[in-house]
């Protein structure tokens, strides 16, 4: 079987995907770009050659594919040069850009290219995400009329240094939660309002926000969202799939409303009534389903071998996808500032 000759760029947020890779029997994971003594630590414990400089590692190593884990706004340059060196296969850390226009610029890249491009929200690659887009796909929930999402996080002060000091919640926690709102519904957001506050650490960024969500299939959205209350109610915390998190409480961090039942997720429990003794005077039923719990981000990482193999052909998160996401949470951010309800395009 011969192996996808991969590298991994950034040490940081790629430290995992090297891991990963070194562990999968269709990866030759042939070199890694980084620099710093984390990079040095990953590197050794990966067994592969280190490159500071991305260009030079291209120049000199010959590659199948690329996992690009770099900061946001590096990802335009840095797919740029991973084309021009010939590669065809590449998997790009969220968001895709930090801009609309760099976003549009790799998907255009990859498209005159020819390459595969999948964009890491790992949260489509979860166990429960993927039977929940089943369910309510198949019509188990009936019309869906609104959704309850939660993303709820006590931070420790030692996160808050470097760039944690100047992009709050809303950009580093919320696209997750969009995209997945995105992704198991299908639905498009048609406006958003969002009402944010500093009241925790009174700095300059929002430490929590609530915001409603209109989408042009109907239903509206309530997410509340914060990075200093402490709180089981956000999935990271709630659905047993991260590999540094031990400690779950069993509660969900997204509902899900429908004409036929209402669903609770990471818990995966279906509430509803009999056709027969239907409404609120009658007993609820409940029934409960069990999914596997794998690490979404290992998943991630072996839909992209898929790709790479041509064992699969349409990526779970397109850059078109990855797009849409952003453009939402760039409205999010302008609605916080200009306290105005948003509409996009």
């Amino acid at each position: 079987m011969e192996k996808v000759r991969l590298a991994v760029l950034g040490l940081n947020q790629g430290a995992k995907a090297a891991r990963d890779s070194v562990e999968n029997p269709e990866i030759d994971l042939v070199a890694v770009g980084g620099f710093g003594e984390q990079a040095e630590a990953v590197a050794a414990e990966v067994g592969a050659p280190l490159y500071a400089d991305y260009q030079d590692l291209f120049d000199k190593v010959e590659l199948d594919a690329v996992v690009i884990a770099l900061p946001n706004g590096l990802h335009w340059p840095a797919v740029d040069s991973a084309l021009k060196a010939g590669i065809k296969n590449i998997l790009l850390e969220k968001p895709i850009a930090d801009t609309v226009e760099d976003a549009q610029n790799i998907i255009d890249a990859c498209h005159e290219a020819g390459a595969n491009l999948l964009i890491g929200h790992q949260r489509r690659s979860s166990a429960t995400m993927l039977f929940l887009k089943k369910f309510i796909a198949e019509g188990k929930l009936g019309d869906i009329v609104g959704i309850q999402c939660s993303e709820i996080y006590a931070k420790p002060d030692s996160y808050f240094t470097g760039w944690h000091t100047e992009s709050g919640p809303l950009l580093i926690n919320a696209i997750h939660d969009v995209d997945d709102l995105h992704y198991i519904t299908g639905m498009k957001v048609k406006s958003v309002y969002v009402a944010s506050r500093n009241s925790i650490r009174h700095g300059k960024i929002e430490d929590s926000a609530s915001v409603i969500f209109e989408y042009e299939e109907g239903p509206t959205c309530t997410f509340f969202i914060s990075d200093g209350t402490p709180g089981p109610w956000g999935y990271d915390l709630a659905a047993q799939e991260m590999h540094f998190i031990d400690c779950y409480h069993g509660e969900n961090s997204l509902r899900v409303f429908g004409t036929k039942g209402s669903f609770g997720l990471p818990n995966m429990d279906f509430y509803y009534y009999l056709p027969e003794r239907y409404g609120w005077t009658e007993p609820l039923q409940k029934k409960h389903f069990e999914v596997g719990r794998p690490d979404p981000a290992t998943a991630t990482l072996n839909h992209f071998i898929d790709l790479c193999k041509g064992r699969e052909t349409v990526p779970r998160c397109t850059g078109e996808e990855g797009l849409a996401t952003l453009k939402v949470v760039r409205a999010l951010l302008k609605s916080a500032e200009t306290h105005q309800v948003v509409e996009l395009d």
